[in-house]
């Protein structure tokens, strides 16, 4: 424990001492001595850095590169001449090799047996090395890349790397669950003795834990009276069963999955209250992936074990199902609370007098947004944090993760640009839902605004779909923001010698029949004559309205009404429409 200290309080000094910063510190404060001291200090400074220096090195070189023992199984025969434990490379090749010729006596050696008693070392280490060829065979996928070829497990590569570019005493094979927890499968350099060579065996740790991992991975008691062809190799190191066996589970899987979807479905028209088939509505989808997913992983778990090599595809995959199936779980019991509370009726919300119903629907419509947007990146941290590290699989998805953002990124830009041109609509709220505007010349009100596009309702009931980003960038006019009162011009041509006058009074008497709530106010109401020509006079007429939705119906009849009135005066004599030239309607 002393020795332990001393050392850590060297390795301490010697790390202070290499310090950049507190090297030039102490120069700087020798340098403030007088000349005489300050070189006398200097050159003992030099002599404090150089022991320092060696002193590191020493405590370096003092670092242990293995493990010691006095004897490593010594209830076992001698070990045979061509055993090769030298690197972490050898030792697993050469165990993988010992045991499919059956030599588990031989292939004991290359397990730490500590923990078991002398007297049953050979028979149980024969045991706990068959037990670990099965899991070796069936669930260990053996990361080949980290076997370093050298006795000192030294392994070259990337310095970013925790595994390479240093001295190893312990490799980890692989990880597998146990008890609720991941249990690691090592590999340790052991000098049994002070004149012996270091060795690589499997940790005594992890040959504790083979009997409970064969338990819960070795065959299965339906996989051991399968037919012997069954249980032959057939490609890419699996077994004949599981080529026939995952296709028919996958179909299997899928229609359970079908099923548990129409279930739901029609049990949710059936029942009658209200929160119940709101609930089975927003758990289909969710209840469809989970039952396919379980059935999938039951399966290959505890009916037939599959291989690493399957499961380490299939793991992944069923995290991600089941993710995916709670993210939607929550996107769609939100999105069936927003739509209860949010006012769908686009004809409604186009009220003058509905504007803060306008301004809820569009920051439910953001919310709704969000909370998918969230939903979608905590699922992502979820499943990249779930993967095991250690795993080449995870590895690989993490260390491929920038590039594929950068590739998803630039080949879904405009995806991305009309979602964040969506949100601007919502913060700034320059459209709206229920919003009548006049968009290209088409008079429409804003419907829906998705993800990507922007849902407007035109007058006649069809609908303009247009990309939210090139709805931002175009210019439009939107009648329902602030003030919601507008003037309506209705310009009609009449006769030179025309009673404005009169007609002005019929105009007056035609706005006070209207609903006094859609024509406000009055006063607004004017008549001018804007200008006169060879065929006539033009006259505006200008209606005042305060609801948007109904003023085309106002512009229309009052039109309807000012030419009735000035036909009339024409029947009683007073010229007020342009004569017809007389070559109008003849053919050319």
């Amino acid at each position: 424990m002393a020795l332990a200290l001393n050392r850590s309080k060297m390795t301490r000094v010697a790390l202070t001492s290499l310090n950049p910063r507190y090297i030039r510190q102490t120069m700087l404060r020798l340098s403030a001595l007088p000349r005489p001291l300050a070189l006398f200090s200097r050159l003992l400074g030099v002599m404090l850095l150089a022991v320092s220096l060696l002193i590191g090195a020493a405590v370096g070189q003092a670092q242990e590169k293995w493990f010691e023992t006095t004897e490593l199984n010594p209830g076992l025969p001698p070990a045979p001449n061509t055993l090769d434990r030298g690197t972490p490379m050898a030792a697993v090749e050469s165990f993988m090799y010992l045991t499919s010729k059956g030599h588990y006596s031989d292939a004991a050696h290359i397990l730490d047996l500590s923990d078991l008693p002398q007297g049953n070392q050979a028979a149980l280490g024969a045991e706990r090395a068959f037990q670990l060829a099965v899991l070796m065979e069936r669930k260990v996928v053996v990361p080949w890349s980290k076997l370093a070829d050298r006795p000192d497990g030294w392994l070259s590569g990337s310095s970013e790397d925790n595994d390479t570019g240093r001295v190893r005493r312990s490799v980890l094979i692989d990880r597998l669950e146990l008890g609720g927890h991941d249990v690691p499968l090592r590999l340790n350099r052991v000098k049994p003795g002070k004149d012996a060579e270091p060795v690589w065996v499997f940790s005594r740790q992890s040959v504790d834990n083979i009997p409970p991992l064969h338990a819960k991975y070795g065959p299965t008691d339906i996989e051991t009276v399968l037919p012997e062809w069954l249980r032959g190799r057939a490609f890419w190191g699996m077994y004949l069963w599981e080529v026939l066996f995952l296709p028919i589970l996958l179909t299997g899987a899928l229609i359970a999955g079908w099923f548990a979807f129409g279930f739901m479905r029609r049990l949710g028209e059936a029942v009658k209250p209200r929160w119940l088939r709101f609930m089975l509505r927003s758990f289909r989808w969710p209840a469809a992936i989970v039952l396919c997913a379980a059935i999938i992983g039951i399966a290959t778990s505890r009916v037939l074990v599959v291989s690493g090599l399957i499961d380490a595809v299939l793991s992944p995959i069923l995290l991600i199902a089941y993710v995916t199936a709670a993210t939607l779980a929550i996107v769609f019991t939100f999105d069936e609370i927003f739509d209860r509370i949010s006012p769908n009726n686009a004809y409604e919300l186009a009220d003058p007098m509905n504007a803060h119903m306008r301004s809820i629907a569009t920051t439910i419509a953001a919310a709704r947004k969000g909370v998918i947007v969230i939903a979608v990146l905590v699922a992502s941290g979820v499943i990249l944090v779930s993967i095991n590290a250690d795993n080449s699989l995870g590895l690989s998805i993490l260390a491929s993760a920038g590039a594929l953002t950068i590739i998803l990124g630039f080949a879904a830009r405009e995806v991305l640009g009309n979602i964040l041109a969506s949100v601007q609509i919502a913060l700034n709220r320059s459209a709206r839902i229920g919003d009548q505007l006049i968009f290209e010349g088409h008079f429409c009100t804003v419907e829906r605004i998705h993800f990507t596009y922007v849902q407007l309702m035109n007058w006649d009931g069809t609908r303009l779909i247009v990309p939210v980003a090139y709805f931002v960038s175009d210019a439009f006019e939107n009648w329902s923001i602030e003030d919601h009162a507008m003037v309506r011009p209705i310009i009609l041509t009449l006769a030179q010698t025309a009673d404005v006058q009169a007609l002005r009074h019929e105009f007056f008497n035609l706005l006070a029949k209207e609903d006094p709530d859609d024509v406000t106010p009055m006063s607004k109401a004017k008549v001018h004559v804007l200008e006169q020509d060879a065929f006539g006079i033009k006259v505006r007429f200008e209606v005042p309205t305060d609801n948007a939705a109904t003023f085309w119906d106002i512009e229309c009849r009052v039109r309807e009404g000012l030419l009735a009135a000035a036909a009339k005066m024409e029947e009683e004599g007073k010229r007020m429409l342009p004569p017809v030239p007389a070559d109008m309607g003849k053919p050319g």
